[in-house]
């Protein structure tokens, strides 16, 4: 049976979205957020992640913006828009300071800046999935 974040066993663990070109970080988000006990669907582009979105329903996406060669409000505003009203927290990685500055000012939820480590991820992960969870 699925972990929850705070020790508890959950039948139906949350689902996150991982939108990533690069291999190694989809690879990198999956075990991370597998350990803490999140189901997790992996996006290789923009407009996967986009067909993704009303199949699985999740309740976190995780945007990696370096690779997707888009601007970020673009690919934010495109999710929401896919979301239909939903309060779907999204989580924007990205190894530019300005992208983190502009997603603030818009509709994203937190923007993670690139290198990051693996304890840093999993709070902004809890934090944007409003979950309570012991400190191991």
């Amino acid at each position: 049976m699925p972990r929850r974040y705070n020790g508890d066993v959950d039948p139906k663990p949350k689902c996150v979205l991982a939108i990533a070109l690069d291999w190694r970080m989809r690879r990198l988000l999956r075990v991370n957020l597998e350990v803490m006990g999140l189901q997790v669907r992996e996006a290789v582009n923009g407009p996967h992640g986009l067909q993704l979105i009303p199949e699985t329903r999740p309740d976190l996406i995780l945007v990696d913006l370096d690779e997707l060669n888009v601007r970020a409000e673009d690919v934010i505003e495109a999710i929401r828009s896919r979301l239909a009203g939903r309060g779907t927290p999204i989580l924007v990685l990205s190894a530019e300071p300005s992208d983190c500055y502009l997603l603030h000012l818009g509709s994203a939820t937190s923007c993670l800046e690139k290198p990051f480590s693996a304890a840093v991820l999993s709070d902004r992960v809890v934090q944007a999935l409003g979950l309570a969870r012991d400190i191991q």
